[in-house]
């Protein structure tokens, strides 16, 4: 293929990706002549390019629609729903003949008769709408353009496998320039090497940062193709709904835009469906009758957020309970033992499905199973809120990017494996004094702070059986936090450092395993495993015993009134009192050299990382002569480093703690074994040192994570 046909084809996909939007918001609103102009220049410039090329059905049929257009826009004809059928049905014709040229193939000949007479303001029509209504899994991947667009930013057209093959070649660049870090600090201070290597090093940072921009997409791409589908299903079901997007300037990763893609399509298909009324039981209702589909993206930090809620009926507590017990899926025992958003996740269990019967759209129980294993694949996951005839709302969390992920580095035999950090809830040392393992039958129970977990170890996953000898009281637990909100602890031998590691496929073969989510490098070089959560906790039945589990781990519990608590990290300062900090704050836990902190008048800063963080603590007394421990804080936006002389724990204090008293510095004073303990107030320490972090390269002093 030539590259003139080339660009015929990829601009004809995105012309079609974009008319068919806009014809739909058209359809809304016939009274708004820029869409329509918006959409007569489409189907004349496609037809243009059709005859350029000798294309004569891709001619005839957008002459047709043409023409039809035309009529519009002279006021001989008022477009209704049978019209707006017939143009989507073109449209449809004319993507599938531009997919068969693209791959070289003939496009069977017929049907475009018909499709042009219903174009005709006398046709039925219904050969048309039948056309018109695309299966979801039809919708194009490309990327729909804005349908205003001022000013057209030059760009080049490039094969989407030699971007991959970029990042790649910068990722191994990254993972050698680590290696080589690892060994200048080992070598020690080399004034002619250092100075060049820092400006490599911020160098290569901006290549990276450039690479990843490079395949990011804004979501307005993906939310492009929603409004075809969502009018295509409401029409299917007699309903009416109106789509709304909200931050469609949000930027994703282009294969985590295709990861979600489906995902949205079933949750689509469920709020329509499932959530939304027909127009005669909204009247009744006092609604409106059309339903709303809202969509509303947010980017936190390494995060997206996305909202998807509709206004329909909500979500039937008693209804799914029923299903569930109906279906053996819970006992009656389990369902009661249950608080209001464990009744809600129901939905996302296998074969469960709240329809009456069963039709081309739902009734199957499969969809939003597939929607929670789709989002937790990719390092995501799901909640949902819905109140009973106010509607319903999904919230996804997802990150930014595939191929880059925060994790935890562990240790099993000898090897090295990361864990997502996104499923770790705490770690804990098996030797701790607040810690009790016991063995119960053939599962290993862990108690702590009076809350009773199953326990396995990876030893144990990655053998594939319990033959292995595994000295409990020696060992790390990860607690795990599972999106249903279940935990385990997953105990290893030793735990090394959190880091973003770049994540690449792995084989079928040993995905099949279930035990591995893909593979990475370490900074020398040596293959490491990332490990696939949530189907180890399947395979080694954690979630059974999870759901079979007591309502509570100690029997004292049972009868204690529930008090609403807030975890927090617990340290000694530099003048050796005891203090508290949220734990939600806490991003990590480092080790610096004195040398790397630098304290003048009222400035104080520390480098960690190469890079310059405020610091707070060191007025509270001298600081240590040896190397100084640091708690760094982050509240999303802004990051300091707390020096502190000693971490002691992390616990949970009661949220409704005393005041602070006059001291400012303090939010309330939680009282711990009889002793009364501080908690820092975060929003006056961010306020006063909370600068964001310099992106800038510092000089380099050794700093290691906990």
């Amino acid at each position: 293929m030539d590259d003139l046909l080339a660009d015929f084809v990829a601009e004809t996909r995105e012309m079609l990706e974009a008319s068919g939007e806009e014809i739909v918001a058209w359809e809304a609103d016939p009274s708004d002549k820029a869409r329509l102009d918006t959409i007569f220049r489409f189907v004349h410039t496609v037809k243009g390019n059709c005859g350029f090329f000798d294309f004569p059905r891709l001619e005839r049929l957008s002459h047709a629609a043409e023409d039809a257009l035309a009529d519009c826009r002279a006021g001989r004809r008022e477009p209704d729903r049978v019209l707006v059928s017939a143009v989507l049905a073109i449209m449809d014709r004319i993507g599938q003949m531009n997919d068969a040229i693209e791959a070289g193939e003939d496009y069977p000949a017929g049907g475009d008769d018909a499709l042009i007479d219903a174009l005709q303001p006398d046709a039925g029509g219904a050969g048309a709408e039948e056309k018109s209504c695309a299966e979801p899994g039809d919708a194009e991947d490309g990327a729909a353009r804005p349908s205003r667009v001022t000013a057209v930013q030059r760009s080049i057209r490039l094969p989407v496998d030699l971007l991959d093959e970029v990042m790649k070649g910068v990722s191994d660049m990254v993972l050698a320039r680590n290696d080589l870090a690892r060994r200048l600090r080992e070598a020690g201070e080399q004034p002619t090497i250092d100075g060049p290597f820092e400006r490599l090093s911020a160098i290569l940072a901006d290549v990276r940062g450039a690479t990843t921009r490079m395949r990011m997409q804004r979501l307005e791409h993906l939310f492009g193709a929603l409004p075809r589908l969502v009018r295509d299903l409401a029409h299917e079901l007699g309903k009416e709904v109106v789509v709304e997007f909200e931050g469609g300037d949000v930027e994703l990763d282009r294969e985590m835009v295709e990861m979600v893609r489906d995902p949205l399509t079933h949750i689509i298909r469920n709020a329509i469906d499932h959530g939304i009324e027909p127009p005669d039981k909204r009247r009744e209702a006092d609604k409106r009758p059309a339903g709303l589909l809202k969509f509303a993206a947010r980017q936190s930090g390494n995060r997206i957020s996305l909202a998807i809620s509709d206004d329909g009926r909500g979500i039937d507590i008693d209804r799914l309970e029923a299903k569930a017990l109906a279906a053996g899926v819970y006992t009656r025992a389990e369902l009661t033992r249950m608080d209001e958003r464990q009744k809600r996740l129901l939905i996302f269990e296998p074969g469960l499905s709240t329809a009456d019967s069963v039709s081309s759209v739902s009734g199957r129980g499969v969809g939003m199973d597939v929607v929670r294993a789709n989002i937790e694949k990719v390092g995501g996951s799901i909640d949902v809120f819905s109140q009973p005839g106010e509607g319903t709302t999904f919230y996804l969390q997802l990150p930014l990017t595939l191929s880059i992920m925060p994790a935890l580095t562990v240790e099993s035999q000898g090897r090295l494996y990361a864990l997502p950090r996104s499923y770790i809830e705490e770690i804990v040392f098996a030797r701790s004094r607040d810690v009790e393992l016991a063995r119960a039958g053939e599962r290993q129970l862990l108690t702590f702070r009076n809350r009773r977990v199953p326990c396995i170890a990876l030893a144990h996953v990655l053998a594939g059986s319990e033959t292995e000898r595994v000295e409990w009281p020696e060992t790390t637990l990860v607690l795990i936090r599972l999106a249903t909100d279940e935990i385990f602890a997953l105990a290893v031998d030793r735990v090394h450092d959190h880091e973003d590691v770049v994540v690449k496929p792995i084989p079928p073969a040993i995905m099949e395993t279930g035990i591995y989510a893909g593979t990475t490098l370490l900074d020398d070089g040596r293959p490491m495993m990332l490990l696939d959560v949530p189907n180890i906790a399947r395979d080694c039945g954690m979630l059974d015993d999870l759901r079979a589990r007591p309502e509570s781990a100690v029997e004292e519990e049972s009868t204690a009134p529930v008090r609403p608590t807030v975890p927090v990290m617990l340290f000694t300062g530099l003048d050796r009192r005891r203090r508290a900090v949220r734990l939600d704050l806490v991003q990590r836990i480092d080790t610096v050299e004195p040398e790397a902190i630098d304290i003048e008048g009222a400035r104080a800063q520390v480098v960690i990382d190469d890079r310059l963080f405020a610091l707070a603590g060191h007025e509270d007394g001298p600081l240590p002569e040896g190397r100084c421990r640091l708690l760094r804080l982050s509240d999303g936006t802004s990051e300091l480093a707390l020096i502190v002389a000693e971490v002691l724990d992390a616990r949970e204090v009661d949220e409704d703690m005393g005041a602070g008293g006059r001291d400012r510095r303090y939010a309330g004073v939680a009282l711990l074994e009889g002793r009364p303990v501080p908690v820092v107030d975060a929003h006056r320490l961010f306020a006063e040192h909370g600068n964001p972090a310099s992106a800038e390269p510092a000089p380099a002093f050794k700093a290691n994570a906990l």
